[in-house]
């Protein structure tokens, strides 16, 4: 999936090998299934078909799809799995790693909008048909968090009830941490707006470069925390700035003041996929669609030279208390 995994579980220091070949069992389940980055993957061999062409999908992967599917009809198309060819055109996906990128022609644009939304799911065999040449799945912004949930519930059945799984940041906790109390969550505190500093993008990996500073620390029982920034992944070009974050309703980067949308949620997909959509949104349009759907949201957003936070109805009730 591109990026790292942290476990860590309450449990003799005799299981460790045991829990390690759990862990690794599940996350690689979801990796061949679904990374852009492997030339097996279903995903990939779905996006190398054929207009007029269809794939029937496993039953994991076609769940993380009709999930996927959901989101993308509740959010209005903030959130769309068909939005990966738009993302490698801007330079963020698997083939643009190490290409200096460059903004691409509006025509170019116009042709690949044509092909977000262009498959159609047959519910009953599991199938997916691609209409349009060029359209193509990428599940990236869910399966993070469908890998989380595969791993705590197998640690749950193995009866490692207390433990909390990390994968490229977003997390999910079980029961309580090794000292008996809540497992304490960090949201971190975005830095000064990028594009006006000198930093320049953040490394996505731990343990690079200083401790992040932190806003605000949530203690979690049971549940998932994802958070999508718009401050590690961007690239700049005669002095504008393009981010990760692509509107599938325009086919560009976002341009809006969000730096990062945090969604605690019992599900790690559903986590991952709300803050995605949020941060396609904006902080206004993602603070109304965010009440309206009862998602516990925390949007950070930056306001002149400070940052400023909003909540969600749903957030403030479950943290109103959380410092």
């Amino acid at each position: 999936m591109g990026t790292y995994y942290r476990v860590r579980v309450v449990a003799e220091a005799g299981d460790r090998e045991a829990i390690r070949g759990l862990v690794e069992e599940r996350l690689d389940a979801v990796d061949r299934a679904m990374s852009t980055y492997r030339q097996d993957s279903e995903i990939s061999r779905f996006n190398r078909l054929g207009a007029g062409e269809s794939l029937v999908f496993s039953v994991e992967t076609w769940a993380v799809l009709e999930l996927a599917w959901r989101v993308r009809e509740e959010s209005d198309g903030a959130f769309d799995p068909t939005v990966g060819p738009l993302v490698d055109a801007w330079g963020f996906g698997a083939p643009g790693r190490g290409a200096e990128p460059t903004a691409p022609l509006d025509s170019r644009l116009a042709e690949l909008r044509r092909a977000v939304g262009a498959v159609e799911l047959a519910y009953e065999d599991r199938a997916v048909l691609k209409v349009e040449n060029g359209a193509a799945l990428d599940l990236s912004a869910i399966a993070k968090g469908w890998a989380i949930d595969r791993v705590s519930e197998a640690l749950t059945e193995e009866s490692y009830t207390n433990h909390l799984v990390e994968v490229g940041g977003e997390i999910r906790t079980s029961g309580h941490s090794p000292t008996g109390d809540r497992w304490r969550i960090a949201i971190e505190q975005p830095p000064p707006r990028p594009a006006d500093s000198d930093s320049g993008p953040l490394p996505d990996a731990p343990g690079t470069g200083a401790p992040p500073a932190l806003h605000q620390v949530l203690p979690i029982n049971d549940g998932a925390l994802a958070t999508s920034g718009d401050y590690r992944n961007y690239w700049e070009r005669d002095g504008v700035r393009y981010s990760h974050t692509i509107d599938p309703r325009t086919g560009r980067p976002v341009q809006h003041a969000l730096a990062s949308a945090s969604v605690f949620h019992t599900s790690c997909a559903l986590a991952d996929a709300y803050a995605t959509a949020l941060m396609v949104l904006g902080p206004e349009e993602g603070l109304r669609w965010a009440d309206q759907n009862g998602i516990a949201a925390l949007l950070l957003a930056y306001r002149g030279n400070s940052l400023e936070e909003v909540s969600s109805a749903a957030f403030r009730t479950r943290f109103g208390n959380a410092d």
